[in-house]
């Protein structure tokens, strides 16, 4: 079964926070995860693009479980908005017409 793709839009603080809460992981696990953030964020935030507006990022759904189990060990005051924002994304993927790109494995996290 191959994995795939949901898109998550993040802000560059949002960004930021979620290579915060990799970064607390294992290197081993998460290297491969943090380098495609960082090269679609390179790409996404070029200057004159404002930060705090939100851009796509497409991550398989195993990445993007593994990014909220790793936002979840989090402090909630810091990570709680971006689960909630996280969480209503994938649930709109999932109620949209194009819900076979979407697993409800992730909703209600």
């Amino acid at each position: 079964m191959t994995d795939r793709i949901l898109t998550i839009h993040l802000n560059l603080e949002e960004g930021n926070l979620l290579l915060e809460a990799l970064a607390e992981c294992s290197f081993k696990s998460v290297f491969e995860l943090i380098g495609k953030l960082n090269q679609q964020a390179n790409q996404l935030f070029i200057s004159g693009t404002a930060q705090n507006e939100r851009q796509k990022f497409a991550l398989t759904e195993s990445e993007l479980s593994f990014s909220m189990t790793a936002l979840e060990k989090m402090p909630y005051h810091r990570v709680h908005k971006l689960l909630t924002a996280l969480n209503k994304q994938i649930q709109s993927q999932m109620s949209s017409q194009y819900s076979s790109i979407a697993s409800t494995e992730y909703a209600d996290l």
